[in-house]
């Protein structure tokens, strides 16, 4: 059977730049921004860059960086080559299943005070996720709720019962915040 793909970028923003960055002359491309801040530019040293390195690479036209500073996929567009998920030096963006639409927005690995310092929209790794799931698809790892797309039933209950909103259904209609 052939998996149709689509790109999900896992970051919704929320954190806020390094006091040390002029987030108004960031140069366009993620590796000439990692050149100036190894550290990354926001507080959260796991999400998106807002260069447009994975923009760049699309051929398809579909990533855009908002003005929030993320990457945003139109999956309408979006072929599932994977060049963007190449091109992102930050790894945030994935390949997923296309229909699969329950995804985890977010890239953070650090532990629960650190990650609320650092972000407002943050995976902590409560597994409130992992108990409400009623086919076991999602665990947490590194302090983050991964999906098991093989094992997905796309329910969305892990999305209604996120206390902290980050896990999303494509359209946004699930989310608990």
């Amino acid at each position: 059977m052939d998996m149709r793909l689509v790109a999900v970028v896992h970051c919704s923003g929320g954190s806020p730049f390094r006091e040390d960055v002029d987030s108004s002359s960031l140069p366009s491309s993620c590796d000439d921004i990692l050149g100036a801040y190894p550290l990354g530019t926001r507080v959260c040293r796991f999400g998106c860059l807002g260069g447009d390195t994975c923009a760049v690479a699309c051929p398809k036209g579909a990533i855009s960086v908002g003005e929030d500073g993320i990457a945003h996929v139109d999956a309408v567009l979006c072929d599932g080559c994977g060049e963007c998920v190449s091109a992102c030096p930050q790894q945030v963006i994935t390949l997923v299943p296309r229909g699969d639409d329950i995804t985890v927005r977010c890239s953070n690995h650090d532990k629960v005070l650190r990650s609320l310092k650092n972000c407002e929209n943050v995976c902590v790794g409560c597994r409130t996720c992992e108990r409400v799931c009623p086919v076991e698809a999602i665990h947490v790892e590194d302090f983050l709720a991964k999906i098991d797309y093989d094992v997905c039933i796309s329910c969305g209950m892990c999305a209604t019962k996120c206390p902290f909103g980050i896990i999303h259904d494509a359209n946004g209609l699930l989310a608990s915040r």
